[in-house]
């Protein structure tokens, strides 16, 4: 997983970088529906039940269901090694970027086009 140097301005709770928002994750839970269609990056949440087909997210509040394309394959050697349970540790710890979407069926938030990164202080 990619290290970078944006994930560390997390001072704040949300921040614009380009045209992708940088966004805490209890913040993302509250603001969502108005995020559909925008790239973020959730600063940090837990990988579940790892697959290539989805992975959950696991945010204070809520979960996200993370959705193919993988950006970077090889992101996914780790989670695949260790957050394929329902139960994770800290190993499945990332940040996560991606298109905010609606899950077609319960309707909760989904990101597409899946990136992963360290987050800050790991």
């Amino acid at each position: 997983m990619r290290y970078t140097g944006l994930l560390l301005a997390l001072a704040a709770t949300t921040a614009f970088a380009g045209d992708q928002i940088l966004i805490e994750p209890v913040e993302f839970m509250v603001s969502w529906p108005d995020l559909v269609g925008r790239d973020v990056v959730i600063t940090k949440g837990r990988v579940a039940a790892a697959s290539d087909a989805f992975m959950i997210l696991k945010l204070p509040g809520g979960t996200v269901t993370l959705m193919p394309p993988w950006l970077d394959r090889d992101d996914l050697r780790p989670l695949f090694e260790h957050c394929t349970s329902v139960l994770t540790d800290d190993r499945c710890d990332v940040a996560a970027g991606g298109t905010v979407g609606k899950m077609a069926v319960g309707g909760g938030p989904q990101l597409k086009g899946v990136d992963f990164f360290k987050p800050a202080g790991q």
